[in-house]
């Protein structure tokens, strides 16, 4: 059987943050700094100031300070004179508690089960860390069906960079399987580490764009060989955020596109047979 990793955010859940909302954690977070910034509309200066750290770091090549919210946030605090520090871990533990703001996506649950049930083993491998991850994956019911958080606080790397996907190996043997829904970052660092990658992206995630209907027509493992135009298509919308590090559409071809959670396990089914038939080649050799 197969050690499947999933991302958690826009794939099993939404998370608190909000980024960019007035609700949630960030919105907390930039109504606390605003009084101590000068000029129009202060809390939108917070969050740039936010987004600017965390891509600065990126681009440094640090992924895991740049996932770091406490410290980016208290890094923004100490600049702007705030006489205190900003607890972001307790802020997501507070924020789980309130009605609507977090969720887990239709057939979360029951993919993950279906999963175990066929003896496969789970983990999570996010950028998150763990002390943003774990409240959330427990307020949804959903920490128990995982072996393992994999965080970069833990595994000293994030994705795309292979050592957060050596470090999820500890938990399993091969075949290994990543389902991820930034393609610079989980299907980049899953190919990147020898690892084969489930592309999907969620209706109620940030910048869904709707699969064509000729693609969803297809099994999933044959969607990547058929749907290069749509690939472009969200790999220009990932890379609007997930700007660091560097890399090309070729980087980021996965092995199977599913449009549900409910389309993994015959999905995975495939894949471990692919693998069981011969040395693994990854799928862009056959692209």
């Amino acid at each position: 059987m197969a050690l499947i990793s999933f991302d958690l955010d826009g794939v099993l859940q939404r998370n608190p943050f909000h980024m960019g909302k007035t609700h949630g954690v960030f919105g907390h977070i930039c109504r606390t700094l605003a009084p101590f910034i000068a000029g129009p509309e202060p809390d939108k200066a917070v969050l740039r100031r936010l987004v600017a750290i965390h891509r600065a770091r990126a681009a440094a090549g640090d992924m895991v300070g740049c996932h770091d919210w406490d410290d980016i946030v208290n890094t923004i605090a100490r600049e702007v004179g705030f006489p205190g520090r900003i607890d972001v871990a307790a802020l997501v533990e507070e924020y789980c508690q309130i009605e609507g703001l977090i969720w887990a996506y239709p057939g979360a649950g029951e993919c993950l089960d279906r999963l175990r049930a066929e003896g496969h083993t789970l983990v999570s491998v996010t950028n998150g860390f763990r002390c943003y991850q774990e409240p959330v994956q427990r307020a949804l019911g959903l920490l128990p069906r995982l072996a393992a958080l994999v965080t970069p606080d833990v595994a000293g790397a994030g994705k795309p960079q292979p050592g957060i996907y050596r470090a999820a190996e500890a938990y399993g043997s091969p075949p290994f399987i990543h389902v991820g829904d930034v393609l610079p970052h989980d299907i980049a660092g899953a190919r990147a580490a020898g690892w084969m990658s489930v592309y999907v992206v969620q209706p109620l995630a940030p910048g869904y764009t709707e699969m064509p209907s000729e693609l969803a027509a297809l099994p999933p493992w044959e969607r990547p060989a058929a749907g290069r135009a749509w690939l472009e298509e969200r790999f220009a919308i990932d890379r609007r955020w997930h700007d660091y590090p560097p890399c090309e559409l070729a980087d980021c071809i996965p092995d199977a596109i599913v449009h549900h959670l409910d389309e993994v396990p015959a999905t995975v089914a495939h894949l471990v047979r692919r693998a069981g038939r011969g040395p693994f080649t990854p799928f862009l050799a056959q692209w």
